[in-house]
């Protein structure tokens, strides 16, 4: 009798410590970083926050660095400073793709899975990129025109030029179009530079030499408030005339200005998205299975096709845009 309590407590305390070593497993804590070119921005407020939601859903911590001012160099030193301090994953959007080559490139040597989102470092040795194709998203914004204004589309459009990101936003936008409204056209650009005060002046100018205008498509975040003003200079603010605008935006004064019948509809891009996948693709990175993945040896599984988190085009009574109305601060 004493023999078998003896086996049943033995058995008893095999059994717990099996069913201890997972729990402890999951007691350790990893800790991952985010890494952005201007931190503070709502853009990338939003981004953080699906990082941590998701890295809350697994018991990791995680920290946002980066410059308050447009730096890719100190960006740069953010990254090489993580990897010194070991951080089990990176993601960074890159200010400027050349200049994080070296440090994602070494990040990677040194085991730490690094990847870019929103803004990409191509030439980089990065797990992978995550964030809005732009040629989908300009796709998306031309057919959405399209169908609401129909044939008689003619549009303008409001960008910087020379930019990878926005001539694929302004071919997409252009095919986006002819799919379902082939007798619509582009028939004006103009560069904002990316300033609001510059944005209003070339848009003013654009519109007096062209009145057919009845679309401004704004093809990055900041020509919007500009392009608007625009529209007031030539008393084509509303009314039968009124110049349809499209942002590229989620702001929440474009926002509100969609519900007020200023704007016309904005392209909402998903940085929250952007962050959620961004954490959980770095997770993976950092939790090899049985078979090591393909492209990083000794890393976990990962696409290795780039990851288009998608844009909607918001409209004025969408709910999406009551849920966007209260950004998260950090």
């Amino acid at each position: 009798m004493n023999k078998i309590c003896l086996s049943l407590a033995a058995a008893a305390l095999t059994a717990g410590s099996l069913l201890a070593a997972p729990v402890k497993a999951q007691q350790t804590e990893e800790h991952y970083a985010m890494v952005v070119f201007l931190k503070g921005s709502e853009f990338f407020n939003w981004a953080y926050a699906g990082f941590q939601d998701a890295a809350a859903t697994v018991g990791a911590t995680t920290e946002l660095q980066g410059p308050a001012d447009w730096d890719a160099s100190a960006e740069a030193r953010a990254v090489d400073q993580l990897v010194a301090k070991g951080v089990k994953g990176i993601a960074v959007t890159a200010g400027d793709a050349d200049t994080l080559v070296g440090s994602i490139n070494a990040a990677m040597e040194a085991g730490v899975p690094t990847l870019t989102f929103d803004s990409d470092s191509p030439k980089s040795n990065r797990l992978l990129f995550v964030g809005t194709n732009n040629y989908n998203a300009g796709f998306a914004a031309g057919k959405a025109v399209g169908e609401q204004i129909g044939g008689d589309a003619r549009v303008g459009v409001s960008l910087i030029p020379g930019l990878d990101s926005i001539n694929h936003r302004l071919q997409g936008f252009k095919e986006g179009l002819a799919s379902v409204a082939p007798g619509a056209e582009v028939v004006a650009q103009v560069n904002d530079e990316g300033d609001l005060q510059k944005a209003e002046t070339v848009n003013t100018a654009m519109l007096q030499a062209n009145p057919q205008i009845n679309v401004i498509f704004c093809a990055h975040g900041n020509p919007a408030t500009g392009a608007l003003a625009a529209t007031r200079n030539v008393g084509r603010f509303d009314g039968p005339n009124k110049v349809h605008v499209l942002a590229w935006s989620i702001d929440v004064p474009i926002l509100q200005g969609i519900e007020d019948d200023e704007y016309g509809s904005t392209v909402a891009q998903n940085p929250y998205m952007m962050g959620v996948q961004s954490f959980l693709q770095l997770w993976s990175a950092a939790h090899p299975t049985q078979f090591d993945s393909l492209t990083n040896p000794g890393m976990g599984q990962v696409p290795t096709a780039d990851l288009d988190t998608g844009v909607k085009i918001l409209k004025k009574g969408d709910p999406a845009i009551k849920a966007l109305m209260t950004p998260p601060r950090i």
